[in-house]
């Protein structure tokens, strides 16, 4: 009875959201349904023969769960997913009622949910997991969370949720050491050795003088550590090398490269965390099979899409929303002649508490102008940038008059971007692309 009423219920309110033109409203019929039919997800999902499996950290999650969704599919798997990125509890109870069939039953084998950090336990203990993937854990969003100690101890707390199997980053010693001991199936994945500089752990981005705090270009890897790190329990699946869109993977005892449509070296590194997951649910697949499936998945909205616009511009969109998602995007994404340009919104979805820009590390963009600051904090934007000597060209708070300067810009422009400025960007770069050009880079 849970299963139909929760169902009609989201369905009826979504129905309505359509009716009054609110395209805003994704998560209003799960508000709805989680007041009104209490134990909805867990009656839902039951039904699911492979469970549930949850994914879940700061920085990662949607491109991590596409990665995981698309190979998973690949393999002949009915997977039910958040593909919109609502990712707290009511999100999840609109997306699984939307899906369902009028009578609550689900023609799938299994979910794939993307999380919020914060509301993760909230899920597992509703609909206890099979596997939770955690990816890392780092300041994000202090107003919601304080610092990252608050952070882990929520990813924790979902890990130890699962009832078959946790996938953690063995090279962050905050989810590592909180990964269950026993009862469960563990396994890890992380980058080699010598690559850790270039994946800084979040006590490391705030160092000074150190390698760990200076940016470090993303041409091909090698070198030795500039200092010994601690040896974390060998992971499972490893990040051996990197070079353009060229990665390599070790996965147990086979060594296997790929060419992935994904951009960025912290996509790699999700490629990891993915390729753990995928070879734990289906371990009789090939893992030749798994990482060339890998190789095809295409990035997600806003996560380093390309647009080819009519005037010849070339617009790379990156979200950035924390100290380590904005060194990753500028370590992976600013080249000579590139035309840099940064948004940044403080909405609640953003996170009203900007002062993490404070310890983003600039240094990548030394000598050079950014373009345009654009969103609601353009002039904050603008004001930091400052403080590092980094000049900027135009200060435009007003997205739509800011992608009209960058349409009229011919070449190659990368713009850095917070959560809602991302998702404004992404619609009105999208509508005015050519036809068929939005792809990865």
């Amino acid at each position: 009875m849970r299963r139909l009423l929760g169902t009609l219920t989201g369905k009826a309110v979504a129905a309505a959201v359509r009716l009054r033109g609110r395209s805003a409203g994704q998560a209003m019929p799960g508000r709805v349904v989680e007041r009104l039919v209490p134990g909805y997800l867990a009656a839902v999902l039951g039904q699911l023969p492979r469970g549930v499996v949850m994914v879940t950290g700061t920085n990662g999650k949607t491109t991590t769960t596409k990665m995981v969704v698309e190979v998973l599919r690949a393999n002949g798997l009915r997977v039910l997913t958040n593909a919109t990125g609502s990712n707290m509890t009511r999100g999840i109870i609109s997306s699984v009622s939307q899906q369902a069939h009028l009578t609550g039953r689900l023609p799938f084998d299994i979910a794939v949910f993307e999380l919020d950090e914060a509301y993760a336990p909230q899920v597992a203990a509703a609909a206890p997991p099979t596997w939770v993937l955690a990816l890392n854990a780092s300041r994000d969003q202090l107003d919601r969370f304080g610092e990252v100690d608050t952070v882990a101890r929520l990813i924790t707390s979902a890990m130890r949720a699962a009832g078959t199997g946790v996938v953690v980053n063995g090279d962050d010693p905050r989810l590592s050491s909180g990964a269950p001991t026993t009862g469960v199936q563990v396994e890890r994945f992380g980058v080699a050795p010598e690559l850790l500089r270039y994946f800084p752990r979040d006590d490391e981005l705030v160092r000074t003088g150190t390698g760990a705090a200076t940016h470090m270009a993303p041409a091909t890897v090698t070198g030795e550590l500039e200092e010994a790190a601690p040896v974390p329990p060998a992971p499972g699946v490893e990040l051996l090398a990197f070079d353009g869109d060229r990665a390599r993977y070790r996965v147990g005892d086979q060594e296997l490269d790929a060419r992935l449509q994904v951009t960025g070296q912290h996509n790699f590194q999700n490629g990891a965390a993915a390729l753990a997951l995928v070879h734990a649910l289906l371990p009789d697949v090939p893992v030749r099979t798994l990482v060339d499936q890998l190789a095809d998945v295409r990035p997600a909205f806003g996560r380093g899409q390309v647009y080819t616009l009519p005037g010849g511009a070339h617009v790379q969109l990156n979200l950035v929303k924390n100290p380590a998602s904005f060194r990753q995007g500028l370590a992976s994404y600013v080249r000579e002649g590139t035309t840099v340009v940064v948004a940044v919104n403080d909405l609640v979805a953003d996170g009203r508490d900007l002062s993490w820009l404070w310890d983003v590390d600039f240094s990548p963009l030394a000598g050079r102008e950014v373009a345009m600051t654009t969103g609601i904090r353009a002039v904050d934007m603008a004001l930091r940038l400052r403080y590092d000597d980094v000049p900027v060209g135009r200060i435009e708070p007003d997205l739509e008059a800011a992608v009209a300067v960058i349409a009229g810009t011919p070449g190659e422009t990368v713009v850095f971007s917070t959560y809602t400025a991302m998702l404004r960007l992404h619609t009105m770069l999208s509508a005015s692309a050519v036809k068929g050009t939005v792809t990865a880079r």
